[in-house]
């Protein structure tokens, strides 16, 4: 490099470029609380280019500058309340490296734009908290929570700058809410417990994003029903409520799902619990607390056959939360043993999930009956499967029981 300082003979090439325009303020915050803080907010307009493409930049980056962290916290709540601000942890340097790699991959005309190719979508993946053995409470708690919180702000960034709604980061991002709430309940009355405000914000978001599952789920639906001799009905959904999103994108840029991440990154700036909390071993704590998980689930599998609909949808509901906060504890036991158990879950679940989608669609279809008589032909023909579907979960779930679980 001395002998060539600009790299000519290096072959060296623009991957992508910036052009943006920064605009800079400090601003203090909290001032004459324990939070007090001097921030900068820093406003980036601009876009990234590469090659013929280019992605639009309008982002205000809030750093620290002096005094409690939590003052960051504050100013972002503050700008997502009076601006409508939404979270994005992905950087230009992340996005710059995508959109050069997309450039090279499928070239396009100078006037072609993102929207009119097919996205590239990078959903991010559940991954275990890194923990050992050897981890105290507040280690596994906080690794926990940090793994919880990369799975959901991934897949809300990408959607919140994604061209359409996509399954993928859909489903990625109620998993991790999932996850969330899972870990909320398995740290629950310890001094670890999550607030239940977030945990309320993590529930509405699922339940929102839900109203889009169920219908992806069941779009299989109407053509079954026409090819077993019934009506061209379309699939009955509901209708949406006032308070849902119109899509996914937009939930994504809501301040409510930004107001979670926030919670949690505050939570995340707790100190370690004080010195006078009866110290407990990590690893004895949670081999009990997923043990009686585990007992609970094996009593309604044993009974399974008399279970009612609800009572299943119950049993389902606290599998999973079962396997969620298990799979994010994985590290501590034998990866053998765990991946022979979660498999063997996760068939159940599955089993039982069909029985549920079903018993909605059975909801949704009754629903229409009492208006349009043809709908009577998907409640038959939906309740002649349920006997045969209960008949799979029940064995699903039997093979479960005979798995020995490892913690």
């Amino acid at each position: 490099m001395a002998q060539d300082p600009h790299g000519r003979e290096a072959g060296l090439i623009e991957l992508y470029g910036t052009d943006i325009t920064r605009t800079r303020a400090l601003v203090t915050v909290g001032a004459g609380t324990l939070f007090e803080g001097v921030v900068e907010l820093a406003l980036d307009l601009g876009q990234i280019h590469a090659g013929p493409l280019s992605v639009p930049v309008r982002e205000l980056e809030i750093e620290s500058v002096s005094g409690h962290p939590m003052a960051v916290i504050l100013a972002g709540r503050d700008w997502v309340a009076r601006h409508g601000l939404w979270l994005d942890t992905q950087t230009k340097a992340h996005r710059g490296d995508r959109l050069a790699r997309e450039a090279a991959a499928s070239p396009a005309s100078a006037t072609t734009t993102p929207d009119e190719t097919e996205a590239a979508v990078h959903a991010t993946l559940a991954r275990p908290a890194k923990v050992k053995p050897g981890s105290t409470m507040d280690e596994a708690w906080r690794a926990g929570l940090e793994t919880c919180l990369e799975h959901i702000t991934g897949n809300l960034s990408e959607l919140g700058n994604a061209p359409a709604a996509t399954a993928a980061l859909a489903y990625q991002l109620r998993l991790g809410l999932r996850r969330l709430r899972a870990l909320g309940r398995l740290w629950a009355h310890t001094p670890w417990a999550l607030p239940a405000g977030s945990l309320d914000k993590a529930t509405t978001l699922t339940r929102q994003l839900g109203y889009w599952r169920d219908q992806e789920a069941l779009a299989w639906l109407p053509e079954r029903l026409r090819a077993a001799g019934g009506p061209a009905l379309p699939l009955p959904c509901p209708a949406q409520t006032r308070n849902q999103p119109a899509n996914v994108v937009a939930l994504a840029r809501s301040a409510l799902a930004t107001e979670l991440c926030l919670d949690l990154l505050a939570a995340l700036l707790v100190p370690e619990r004080p010195a006078d909390v009866p110290h407990t071993e990590l690893l004895p704590w949670l081999n009990a607390r997923l043990t009686r998980w585990s007992a609970r689930c094996a009593r309604h599998a044993h009974g399974l056959a008399k279970l009612s609909d609800t009572e299943l949808h119950q049993l389902r509901k606290r599998g999973k939360r079962l396997r969620l906060a298990a799979a994010i504890y994985a590290p501590l036991w034998s990866d053998k043993a765990f991946r022979r158990h979660d498999r063997a879950l996760k068939n159940a679940l599955t089993a039982l999930g069909h029985v549920q989608d079903e018993v909605v669609a059975h909801a949704w279809y009754a629903q229409l009956a009492q208006q349009d008589a043809q709908a009577a032909f998907a409640c038959e023909w939906l309740q002649s499967r349920r006997k045969s579907l209960r008949k799979k979960a029940h064995r699903s779930w039997q093979r479960w029981l005979k798995h020995t679980s490892p913690w």
